[in-house]
């Protein structure tokens, strides 16, 4: 029976046989290219990253600057930026007070808190203590209003009282300018019930 079928039969059984099957989906390029390239791509920064974490940076090298007979070679001088020497600070309060700045803030259930807080404020000027007598009364305005707007989320963790001390260094450069505080330090930071 097999003998009966000619070339033309043979072919008709062939096509029949792909229409009846599932036809194989093609790739399109795009896939092909996700499919190859994007693991080339990941193994070629992988072996960047590998090369940059690896390769370890050196000692930076020195120029050095020799005579006309190359007998006597030096390093070139570095200038590096002087540290000062001193450094002062001053307080809100004088020595004898204890009391620090007091405020009430906002808890997050609505109960009543109580913010005690101590700074001190450090510079390089020496002659900052005389500007920060004088404006003694608008840094205080300046603190008290900025500590009692506050609520009790704002505070809690270093970022908290990090983000206090920031503004309350703003705050003050903003009431004595041109003259400037460098840090403020805060000496005791404590919320009361």
């Amino acid at each position: 029976m097999a003998d009966d079928l000619d070339d033309d039969d043979i072919d008709d059984i062939d096509g029949e046989e792909e229409t009846e099957g599932e036809e194989k989906p093609k790739m399109s390029l795009m896939k092909k290219g996700l499919f190859f390239g994007l693991p080339v791509l990941i193994l070629i920064l992988g072996g960047v990253a590998a090369f940059l974490l690896l390769s370890g940076g050196g000692e930076d090298e020195v120029a050095l600057v020799c005579d006309e007979n190359g007998e006597h070679c030096v390093a070139p001088e570095v200038h590096v930026e002087e540290v000062p020497e001193e450094v002062y600070y001053y307080y809100l309060q004088e020595e004898g007070e204890d009391d620090g700045i007091m405020v009430n803030i906002r808890s997050s259930d609505g109960r009543p808190l109580l913010l005690r807080l101590r700074v001190a404020f450090e510079s390089t000027d020496p002659e900052l203590g005389p500007v920060l007598h004088e404006h003694l009364e608008p840094v205080m305005d300046q603190f008290i209003t900025f500590l009692s707007e506050l609520r009790e989320d704002d505070l809690y963790g270093s970022a908290g009282t990090h983000r206090v001390r920031l503004e309350l260094l703003r705050r003050v450069n903003l009431v004595i300018e041109p003259a400037q505080v460098d840090q403020v330090r805060i000496q005791e930071f404590m919320i009361a019930n």
